[in-house]
């Protein structure tokens, strides 16, 4: 007999989603959230904010390149602890495109997504650290 149960808590960061099976427990660790672009010293005020609802995720995210302000929006899926995210830009940078793919994963201390995004056939690094616990 196999009995299962599904929860979310947004109570603990070291699992918002758990499905308890008799015989194994399978755990994600808190990706949604609250995180700042630590990237490099052209992108100031940078903040990213995911949520998850199973194994969807969503994103918005603003940032000012040089001074000059950006703003995208996202969705996409998780995978372990991976997002691969479809962005759609809403506040265009002159010359940048205005849609793309961000995949990040989450370290193993749980305080940083880090991966590339893919543009217009440009992959350059991303870089983002939890704010709050």
């Amino acid at each position: 007999m196999t009995i299962n149960c599904a929860f979310y808590s947004n109570a603990d960061d070291s699992a918002v989603s758990s499905s308890i099976n008799v015989n194994e427990q399978v755990s994600e660790r808190r990706i949604a959230g609250l995180w700042h672009d630590v990237n490099n010293s052209n992108f100031a005020n940078g903040h990213l904010i995911v949520s998850q609802q199973g194994s969807e995720v969503f994103t918005a995210h603003y940032l000012e390149f040089k001074g000059t302000p950006f703003v995208e929006h996202g969705n996409g899926v998780r995978e372990k602890d991976t997002i691969t995210v479809k962005v759609q830009v809403t506040q265009q940078i002159p010359g940048w495109t205005t849609e793309g793919v961000h995949t990040l994963t989450l370290s193993e201390d749980g305080q940083y997504l880090i991966g590339e995004y893919a543009s217009g056939g440009s992959k350059g690094p991303l870089k983002f650290k939890k704010a709050g616990r």
